[in-house]
């Protein structure tokens, strides 16, 4: 039994015009299928009456209200205009029948097909899950993300990790980019990998070298640490932490870090990012002067040993080249058979170039004398250095052996002192006793 709609009226006005006869003559009504444009003339909480242009006003039942949006539903207002689709023609029972959802469907059809051709990527609720992936809510259409287009690649391989992302994405937004669109199969495939590769592509584009840009640390290596510059996660080598020489990045970064940096190079088509922390701090170069002069003898470690010479990193960082014409080198031989890495090296500032950050370096006017002091200094420190070392294992040693003598029970101490006599009678004697069990050597009975 149908249900009870309210009133409608029939378009039974009498044609004034010869035009408008014809017009009735040919007049086809709307079919099920036909998707119309309608101007909404009464909204109550059972159904809406839509203007379709047809000789009778349509009805959006009550079921296919409740298929709409509640932020949809309590925003319809009368002269609005809306899509529908016809459910049921008036050629069979006199009623007018439409769709809103599916007239809104069809608009959410129209948009995925622009957004495949435009290749733009959008946030969608996740708003179920199956074995292949999961589903988002495409408006008022359901769209696919498979299990290979899952934005987390870490969780491929492993099937754990896999069930486990698309349960905790369950009423989440993702970021996804359309795939394919096909209406006549109600197919609608998403990318979560794909709109992630367009966004960081989009992101390395809008960097540039010499930008300033905030971070988050996100991982400490061996050779640098990567930072988070949303969407796309770039890296500062170790050289580029400081100006000073940083053996592990741990020295000066913890991982949450927020930071700034300076953009070095952008390799959109490798999607790697340089940056520098270096860059933003203080440089000794701006200074140096201060510190250093031509002619000065300087003491510095080996960084780098190049065809054309070695890079010497002295002690406030700063870098100095030694060029291989201001080594001895004999014959046919290369600067790796003077110096090597990490060897200590006294050298003679030759240039001091502040604007350029460079200075030039030499072995070979460091006269005998010179290099004999020098070395005699660096020996000297290390008997020094040595010694010291030797006294604390020697003070470590002697502490070890009196814990045995501190840990003794209060209790027989204190018998043992009311028993002894010499303990009173001759403390000379007690004192020479305990220097010689300290000492390791107890006199015999």
């Amino acid at each position: 039994m149908d249900p009870k709609w309210p009133d409608v009226k029939e378009r039974t006005e009498a044609p004034e015009t010869m035009e408008q006869l014809l017009d009735d003559y040919d007049y086809q009504p709307p079919k099920r299928g036909e998707f119309l444009q309608g101007e909404i003339i009464h909204v109550d909480d059972d159904s809406i009456l839509i203007d379709v242009g047809a000789k009778r006003d349509a009805i959006v039942p009550r079921n296919d209200l409740s298929r709409l949006a509640e932020d949809d539903l309590a925003n319809l207002e009368e002269g609005e205009v809306m899509p529908v689709r016809v459910l049921r023609s008036p050629s069979i029972s006199g009623d007018l029948l439409v769709s809103l959802s599916k007239g809104l469907a069809k608009e959410d059809w129209e948009r995925a097909e622009a957004m495949l051709e435009g290749g733009q990527e959008e946030e969608f609720e996740v708003v179920g899950r199956n074995r292949g992936g999961v589903l988002v809510r495409f408006g008022y259409l359901e769209g696919f993300v498979p299990n290979s287009h899952l934005p987390d690649a870490r969780s491929r391989g492993d099937m754990e990790a896999l069930k486990r992302v698309k349960r905790e994405s369950v009423g989440e937004e993702m970021l996804l980019k359309v795939l394919e669109v096909d209406r006549k199969r109600n197919r609608l495939i998403l990318s979560g990998r794909a709109a992630e590769k367009a966004r960081r592509k989009n992101r390395l584009e809008e960097l540039e070298a010499g930008q300033k840009i905030k971070g988050r640390v996100v991982n400490l290596t061996d050779f640098g640490a990567f930072v988070a510059l949303g969407g796309i996660d770039g890296l500062i080598h170790r050289s580029e932490l400081s100006w000073d020489d940083i053996g592990d990045p741990g020295e000066v970064l913890d991982i949450g870090d927020e930071i700034e940096v300076m953009v070095k190079d952008v390799d959109v088509d490798r999607e790697r990012v340089s940056l520098s922390r270096k860059d933003l701090l203080p440089s000794p170069w701006d200074d140096i002067t201060q510190h250093y002069s031509e002619g000065d003898l300087v003491e510095g470690i080996v960084s780098n040993v190049v065809h054309f010479g070695a890079f010497v990193t002295l002690p406030d960082g700063i870098e100095g080249l030694i060029h291989s014409s201001e080594m001895d080198i004999i014959g046919p031989g290369t600067p790796t058979d003077v110096v090597k890495s990490d060897d200590p090296v006294l050298v003679r500032i030759l240039s001091i170039e502040p604007d350029r950050h460079r200075m030039a370096l030499s072995l070979k006017q460091v006269s005998y004398d010179e290099q004999m002091e020098w070395m005699e200094k660096r020996r000297s420190r290390a008997e020094t250095d040595e010694e010291a070392g030797s006294a604390i294992a020697e003070e470590l040693a002697v502490d070890e052996i009196s814990k045995p003598e501190a840990a003794a029970e209060s209790g027989s101490e204190i018998e043992a002192e009311a028993d002894d006599p010499v303990s009173e009678a001759q403390p000379e004697a007690a004192m020479e006793i305990e220097r010689s069990e300290v000492m390791g050597d107890v006199p015999e009975d």
